[in-house]
């Protein structure tokens, strides 16, 4: 059992797939179900970031998010406000490759840092990063101020960055096409 919390990020707009992703049918279940049922018997407890109730499936505790309409950073602060434990792990409900080994190493890599995040392709990965609760000040102070995007806050926190991993780990479903890609790989 790790000692976090997982938080699922249901999402927004979902502009290019045409609805919402968290809905999407998988596995008799929706992505969001998906997600939470591969990764949250190893956490503690499990959240799931969400305006809209109706994107949490039943049995699953959505938080609201603080800041509506500005995306992940809104949703990681209403998590870390929510959560009974010290770290989150969130990941993005688009990113159902995520495995709970890699969740493992990534909460395991945090411990003395504020956050950590994974690097693959040079890219950070901030949707799918542990975060401790010492964060919260800066994300919503950031969010209060119109700094949107996660990973310019990280220049503001003590960050480990995990490198080394599996690149199709992160691959993310955004269209009808990558949907169907994913299916047909179940």
């Amino acid at each position: 059992m790790l000692d976090a919390t997982l938080l699922v990020l249901a999402g927004g707009a979902s502009r290019r797939m045409g609805r919402p992703k968290a809905l999407l049918p998988v596995a008799g279940t929706t992505l969001v179900g998906y997600v939470a049922g591969r990764l949250g018997p190893r956490f503690k407890e499990v959240l799931v970031a969400a305006s809209d109730p109706a994107l949490v499936p039943a049995g699953l505790t959505q938080v609201p998010d603080l800041h509506p309409g500005l995306g992940p950073l809104s949703g990681i602060e209403a998590g870390l406000q929510a959560a009974g434990t010290d770290r989150i792990f969130a990941v993005a409900c688009d990113l159902p490759r995520i495995t709970v080994e890699l969740a493992a190493l990534v909460v395991g890599r945090s411990e003395g840092h504020q956050v950590a995040v994974p690097i693959v392709d040079g890219r950070p990965q901030p949707a799918c990063a542990c975060y401790r609760k010492s964060t919260l000040s800066a994300v919503a102070d950031a969010l209060e101020r119109g700094r949107l995007k996660v990973a310019d806050l990280l220049q503001d926190l003590d960050v480990e960055w995990v490198v080394g991993l599996d690149p199709n780990l992160f691959w993310n479903i955004n269209t009808p096409e990558d949907y169907q890609v994913f299916l047909s790989g179940l």
